[in-house]
């Protein structure tokens, strides 16, 4: 890193520019937008750990997963439309799209007080509180570089372990807490990969893809659970469908994943300095 680079001007700066906020068309995107800055502050938050006393940080992540929280159920069920949709195009037999258009007619558009403007206006407010709070504890904490490398040193060694219990175990839950760390760590490379340095870059964007990745590899799985709970029989001849394209998903995941986490932590971290 650049000499300077841990004060809190700096930091303002590099938060502000990875938060901005994007004009959305629907109230889903709303939801997803508001949900994805959140995962951002929490990840931003957890890098202040070595330089914030006591429970500050724990508090301001649990403060900003709730606000994320409350629009999870909302998000869930505009997840399962857009996967059905999107297998709905996927299909290269007419029998599956048949099957998916019928599957659409019992996953009806998210109820509108799931989505309620004000709701998302309060959750944008409650956002921007938090991110607010941020630059406050930069003010009064400043981020310590040899700290901040430390931390994402860990970070990156977690998201290595994370590909190795994905093999070990190939549970829905083990490649979902895999794809949280993936993310975790895109978003906080991207605060210290200036455009100079494209090595660092390079990982960033590998590592935001595989987090994308994963992403569609978690719908994949929350839409089977669904269709399992629900028991509608229009939905479940969709069940080998869906195992197929998740197995095709898991199989790219665990390719690029071995790629982006070939490197040691040791070398990982030189990349920083």
């Amino acid at each position: 890193m650049t000499k300077g680079s841990g004060s809190a001007a700096r930091w303002k700066v590099a938060i502000r520019r990875q938060t901005r906020s994007e004009k959305s068309l629907s109230l889903a995107e709303e939801v997803h937008q508001i949900r994805v800055l959140a995962k951002k502050l929490r990840a931003y938050l957890r890098l202040l750990r070595g330089s914030v006393p006591g429970k500050l940080v724990p508090l301001e992540e649990k403060r900003i997963k709730r606000i994320a929280g409350n629009l999870g159920r909302a998000r869930d069920e505009e997840i399962c439309r857009q996967i059905l949709q999107w297998l709905a195009a996927k299909g290269d037999k007419e029998i599956w799209r048949k099957r998916v258009r019928a599957a659409l007619v019992h996953c009806p558009e998210p109820a509108a007080g799931a989505l309620d403007r004000r709701k998302l206006v309060q959750a944008r407010k409650g956002i921007e509180a938090r991110r607010l709070r941020l630059f406050a504890l930069l003010d009064e904490h400043p981020a310590q570089e040899g700290k901040l490398e430390e931390l994402l040193k860990k970070e990156y060694g977690k998201s290595r372990r994370g590909l190795r219990e994905a093999l070990r175990e190939g549970s829905p839950e083990a490649f979902h807490q895999w794809r949280k760390r993936v993310k975790r760590l895109g978003y906080q490379t991207a605060m210290f990969c200036p455009s100079s340095r494209r090595t660092l870059a390079r990982l960033e964007t590998k590592f935001l893809r595989l987090g994308s990745l994963l992403g569609r590899l978690h719908d994949l799985h929350v839409l089977k659970a669904r269709i399992e709970r629900r028991a509608v029989p229009t939905e479940r001849k969709l069940v080998s469908l869906v195992d197929d394209w998740t197995a095709r998903y898991q199989k790219k995941a665990i390719r690029k994943g071995r790629r982006c986490f070939r490197i040691s932590k040791g070398k990982f971290l030189s990349l920083l300095q």
